[in-house]
C-alpha cells in the first residue's frame, strides 16, 4: 500500500481481527496450538512500528501550505497506533520482566528512531497512561534514558512531569509504599532532570520552574522522610 493512511487503516483492521486469536495465558491458541505470548508480542510489536511509521510518512505527504492540516489528520488518527500498545497491555503472559527485557525496549527503540516530534509526543505519553505502575518502576532507566534523547519540539518536561505523577498517585493509594528499595527513582529522575537542563540550553525559566517543582512534589509524596531529597531540589 502506498498511500500512508490507507495503510494504517489497513493495519488497524489487521490488529482488530486478530485480536481474539493472538496466544496468551489460558487462550485456545496457547502453547498446546503451537503457540506462545512471545508470539503474540512479537506480532503487536510488528505492527505497532509499521503502523507507526506509516502514521508519522503522513507528515511528508503533500505541499507545504497544508502542513497544519495533516498535522491535525495526524491527531485525530494516533489512537491507530496507540491501540497497538493497549492491546499489548492487555496480554495476561506480558510480566515486568517481558517487558522490561522484550517488549519496552522495542517500544523505545521505534519511539526514538522515529525522529516525529507529534509521535514521540504521544507514544511516550501512551506508555505511561497503558501500562501498570510497577512495570514502570522496573524500567524507569530506560524509559527516561529515551527522554533525553527525544526531538527538541517534544515537551520532555510535560512526559516526565506525567510519570512523577503517575507514580505519586500510586504511592498515595499505597499509604506512601511504593518504592522498592533496590529502586533509586527520585535519584534515577534528577539525573535525567540535570541532563535535559544541561543539554537543553533553550529552555526558558517558566519550564526549568515547572521541572525542578514536579521532582520536588516527587520527592515530598513518594519520600516524605527524606529530607535530603527536598534540599537538593531547592539547591538546584
Amino acid at each position: 500500500v502506498q498511500h500512508p493512511m490507507r495503510g494504517l487503516f489497513l493495519r488497524n483492521y489487521l490488529a482488530h481481527i486478530a485480536r481474539d486469536k493472538l496466544p496468551d495465558v489460558g487462550s485456545e491458541y496457547s502453547i498446546d496450538a503451537g503457540g506462545d505470548v512471545q508470539d503474540s508480542l512479537d506480532f503487536i510489536i510488528q505492527n505497532f512500528s509499521e503502523t507507526n511509521r506509516l502514521w508519522v510518512r503522513m507528515q511528508n505527504q503533500g505541499p507545504v501550505k497544508d502542513k497544519k492540516r495533516r498535522e491535525k489528520e495526524r491527531q485525530d488518527l494516533r489512537i491507530l497506533v496507540g491501540t497497538n500498545l493497549v492491546r499489548l497491555s492487555q496480554l495476561e503472559g506480558v510480566d515486568v520482566h517481558l517487558y522490561k527485557e522484550t517488549a519496552l525496549p522495542r517500544i523505545l527503540e521505534q519511539v526514538a528512531n522515529c525522529k516525529d516530534s507529534i509521535a514521540q509526543s504521544y507514544l511516550m505519553d501512551c506508555i505511561i497512561h497503558v501500562f501498570p505502575d510497577d512495570f514502570h518502576l522496573a524500567t524507569l532507566d530506560a524509559f527516561l534514558q529515551t527522554c533525553t534523547q527525544l526531538k527538541e519540539k517534544v515537551n520532555v518536561r510535560g512526559i516526565l512531569e506525567s510519570m512523577m505523577d503517575r507514580l505519586s498517585g500510586y504511592a498515595d493509594g499505597n499509604k506512601g509504599v511504593v518504592i522498592p528499595d533496590d529502586i533509586e527513582a527520585f535519584q534515577i529522575f534528577n539525573q535525567c532532570v540535570t541532563k535535559l537542563l544541561n543539554e537543553r540550553t533553550n529552555l526558558d525559566l517558566a519550564e526549568i520552574l515547572r521541572l525542578e517543582k514536579a521532582l520536588l512534589n516527587f520527592a515530598l509524596k513518594c519520600y516524605p522522610q527524606n529530607m535530603q531529597y527536598v534540599n537538593l531540589c531547592l539547591a538546584q
